[in-house]
């Protein structure tokens, strides 16, 4: 052992001045350690206040009820933040949204599908969304360019140039095979003919919207008859307006 160690062993214990006796009723005597132990935790106290204070200042009052509106459980059981910016569906989308009786959508479908081709017949069209057609007609020379007429050439009326179907003759309209007698007939049956296809372009977009629809129903039962088998749904790509959401059935390996 060490004289230093040894020295130690016999010096007198260091005590700390305790409490006087005519001041014991006040308890502890506090010494430096205790002032600095106690002034941590206040200054620990004070920046904590600071923060949570900052916090509330700082805190949208709508961010539960925002999160509540933009996530929810998805169709495969998974929770997901919503897009807020997407729109993945339309307003006729969101009316079948409830609906699952397949049946019903399908006969809609069809209905719509028989009142088209019926226009279409009535309209001598074969398809609604036909670019404008250009009729290039060539000729010999520049002198032959300018003084072109094209009632001339097709033989036909000059009120009838506009038409892109149904382009009468001068033959035939001398055979009395158009049933107006007078210009105001005429504006009226092309008024009725520009409502009809305008009707028939709207028929056609409710008929793509019916389909997306079926294909999103079929696509929900499919899910929930999925839901307790061994195949687990996992999302391709994200369904929008025009499609429905693609999923492929994969099997996990259990180890």
């Amino acid at each position: 052992m060490s004289l230093r160690k040894l020295a130690k062993i016999n010096q007198r214990t260091h005590r700390e001045r305790p409490q006087p006796e005519s001041r014991g009723t006040f308890g502890y005597l506090e010494h430096k350690k205790d002032w600095l132990q106690r002034a941590n935790d206040v200054s620990i106290r004070k920046k904590k206040l600071k923060h949570l204070r900052s916090k509330v200042l700082e805190k949208n009052p709508d961010e539960y009820r925002h999160h509540m509106v933009r996530s929810g459980i998805s169709i495969d059981g998974i929770h997901r933040e919503l897009d807020p910016d997407s729109d993945d569906e339309t307003v006729l989308q969101k009316k079948f949204e409830g609906v699952k009786d397949l049946h019903y959508v399908k006969h809609k479908l069809s209905v719509e599908r028989k009142k088209i081709d019926k226009l279409k017949s009535t309209l001598h069209l074969t398809d609604a969304q036909v670019t404008p057609n250009q009729h290039i007609v060539f000729v010999d020379d520049e002198e032959e360019a300018k003084n072109f007429d094209p009632a001339e050439y097709f033989n036909t009326d000059p009120e009838f140039l506009g038409r892109r179907f149904n382009r009468l003759t001068k033959e035939a309209v001398s055979k009395n095979a158009v049933i107006a007698q007078d210009k105001e007939q005429v504006k009226e049956i092309e008024k009725i003919r520009r409502t009809q296809y305008k009707e028939l372009q709207l028929r056609i977009e409710r008929e793509k919207e019916l389909a997306v629809v079926l294909q999103k129903l079929e696509l929900k039962q499919a899910l929930e008859n999925s839901k307790g088998n061994e195949l687990k749904p996992k999302m391709i790509k994200k369904g929008t307006a025009n499609r429905a959401a693609v999923y492929k059935w994969t099997y996990d390996r259990k180890k």
